[in-house]
């Protein structure tokens, strides 16, 4: 399939969940304990979901050329993300030998970094480059000292690695051979960072904030005095790839295309966003113009942030850029903070007192039934390998 084939079959998808009034359905009702957000399930599923697991990163364009950098903090861990001169991406703990000193913050370009400490300076490949005061080090092995590596790999415009060293990373393996060649088609690997990334401090469980990315019949509800008049809520697409999924949703300009033929169809990408989720805990939202990458972290088991950055097009006009720029702020403050965020945040203390014992999920909710099933199969095969390697531990963990 090309990118004009699967533009126009979520297109056609979806005109025709609106002419009928469906959306795609799960096959039944989920219903969930609420064990899952206790302080001991999210014990294990740090260590299963986030240290065990490949995550997203970043996109290829938070390094947009040869010498350039970007600091990263995901579940308590410094990331330095480099791009060497060879245009290689690495990971890095940032962390300096010396003392273990953050080496650096947020986003620059040089041919190395430096500890404000000790001034102990580091190539962006990671090797110790130069120390002060070097003969009083004599004895120590030089060569040893360079910031600790992890495993990671770029492609189709992802940064996929892990936060402990470990296995490599293979990002076709990571996404599988069917998202692999769609991610392909879209073809955002050269998109230009928009501004800084934000972080969003949101008083909820991960999940819990996680979810409201992943259904958008709410927009008739928690957003009807925002994004209800600028897209369909209650009409969704759904398509699982292995534990990654992806939605489309409509946007309200969709109508032009319900009174032609689809033979007339031009540009439907515009009336209509792809929305990822990439297991565990990121959500891509691509469009023709612009992309929201939102990055999911737990902070304890009712506190959870959120990494939101925003990529645009090459060749976007001016008038397309500054429209993209004052969107971004209105998304994020008015939406996201003021109504998604404020919502997650009321689900505290519902879930934890113990007087619910079950959250559900709806048949018109597939995508956070997917990703609930997801993390519980995974901690679930975690623990029979856990239990096989080690036969006192059966029982130990927490059951979703």
């Amino acid at each position: 399939m090309d990118r004009e084939a699967l533009d126009l079959s979520l297109a056609r998808r979806l005109v025709d969940h609106i002419e009928n009034g469906t959306t795609d359905l799960a096959d039944s009702v989920y219903e969930m304990s609420t064990d899952a957000y206790s302080a001991a399930h999210l014990a294990e599923e740090l260590e299963v979901l986030f240290l065990g697991q490949p995550l997203v990163l970043g996109l290829s364009g938070d390094l947009p050329n040869p010498e350039t950098y970007r600091t990263v903090d995901l579940c308590g861990t410094p990331v330095l993300l480099t791009r060497d001169r060879e245009g290689r991406v690495r990971a890095l703990l940032n962390a300096c030998r010396h003392r273990g000193v953050r080496v650096a913050d947020g986003v620059g370009r040089g041919k190395r970094v430096t500890c404000p400490f000790h001034a102990w300076s580091y190539e962006l490949d990671g090797r110790l480059a130069a120390m002060p005061v070097s003969d009083a080090f004599e004895g120590m092995c030089r060569d040893d000292k360079g910031l600790v590596e992890l495993p990671v790999d770029e492609g189709h415009g992802l940064i996929v690695g892990r936060l402990r060293p470990g296995p490599p990373v293979d990002v076709d393996a990571y996404l599988g051979p069917e998202l692999r060649d769609e991610l392909a088609l879209l073809d955002f690997a050269d998109w230009e960072r928009l501004g800084e990334p934000h972080t969003h401090r949101v008083g909820a469980n991960w999940k819990v904030t996680l979810d409201t990315f992943r259904e958008n019949y709410h927009f008739d509800f928690l957003h009807r005095r925002t994004l209800r008049k600028m897209a369909y809520g209650g009409v969704l697409t759904f398509d699982a790839f292995g534990p990654h999924l992806r939605n489309s949703s409509a946007l309200r300009t969709i109508d032009e295309l319900r009174d032609r033929p689809e033979s007339e169809w031009t540009d439907v990408a515009r009336h209509f966003s792809y929305q990822y989720a990439l297991f565990p805990n990121t959500s891509l939202t691509f469009d023709s113009r612009h992309i929201e990458l939102w990055q999911i972290v737990p902070v304890d088991a009712h506190t959870s942030e959120v990494v939101h950055t925003s990529y645009l097009r090459p060749g976007l006009s001016d008038e397309e850029r500054d429209k993209a720029a004052e969107m971004t702020p209105w998304i994020c403050e008015t939406v996201v903070d003021g109504e998604d965020f404020w919502v997650a945040g009321r689900t505290e203390p519902g879930v934890r007192l113990g007087m619910i014992d079950t959250v559900v999920f709806g048949r018109n909710e597939p995508a956070p039934q997917h990703l609930h099933r997801g993390f519980a199969a995974a901690l679930e095969a975690a623990r029979a390998v856990s239990s096989a390697t080690d036969p006192g531990s059966v029982g130990q963990g927490t059951t979703a």
